[in-house]
């Protein structure tokens, strides 16, 4: 055997024991943290990217950094946020906004003849988000993605009447707000969406 068969030997040994099981890079990207409708970091737009971050890291296909500027109240241009993409040794930038985030309360009743009714109230919450892929090696837009999240939570009370009136006589209520899981569900399609538009391109 030659030195040259040797070495190239030698090369593709290393590279079975660094890869065992063949597994590929996984996808790099910077995540810049989303704000609302108006370009601010509300309450919403903080909460949302928690639970997006949250779900990016679950996903071993990707490796997700979030990329803030050094200096608070930078404009993030394009040019800046794709700085900061490269900083991170980024393949792909990820940005985008919260364009809703509310709740609504319903009320439903049922009659019970003589005695009084059962009240049905909910709280529904439904959140949108609107995300951008940028491949950082041309600045161009890769694909704009959409996504919606609800979850309605409720809640049943017992009224009977009485002379005096009527008396709630118990029921179940809801003990958390409906806006994280449907925070959850919209970002989990976000995910599972870009997947599969990153994957494609390889």
């Amino acid at each position: 055997m030659t030195i040259v068969s040797l070495v190239l030997t030698w090369v593709l040994l290393l590279a079975v024991e660094g890869n065992p099981q063949g597994k590929r890079e996984p996808i790099r990207m910077a995540v810049i943290p989303f704000e609302d409708v108006l370009g601010n970091a509300s309450p919403d737009a903080m909460k949302f990217n928690q639970v997006l971050l949250s779900h990016l890291s679950r996903e071993e296909k990707l490796a997700a950094r979030v990329a803030k500027p050094d200096k608070p109240g930078t404009v993030l241009d394009r040019e800046t946020v794709l700085a900061l993409a490269k900083k991170h040794d980024a393949l792909y930038l990820i940005t985008g906004r919260v364009i809703d985030a509310s709740t609504g309360q319903g009320n439903s009743g049922l009659p019970i003849p003589k005695l009084g009714r059962v009240n049905s109230n909910s709280v529904t919450a439904e959140v949108k988000v609107e995300m951008e892929i940028i491949s950082v090696a041309t600045g161009e837009t890769v694909e704009r993605i959409r996504a919606e999240g609800e979850k309605t939570l409720r809640s049943k009370q017992t009224w009977v009447n009485s002379p005096l009136g009527s008396i709630n006589v118990g029921g179940s209520t809801p003990t958390h707000s409906p806006m994280g899981p449907a925070m959850n569900e919209c970002a989990e399609k976000l995910v599972k969406r870009m997947l599969e538009i990153l994957i494609s391109r390889k």
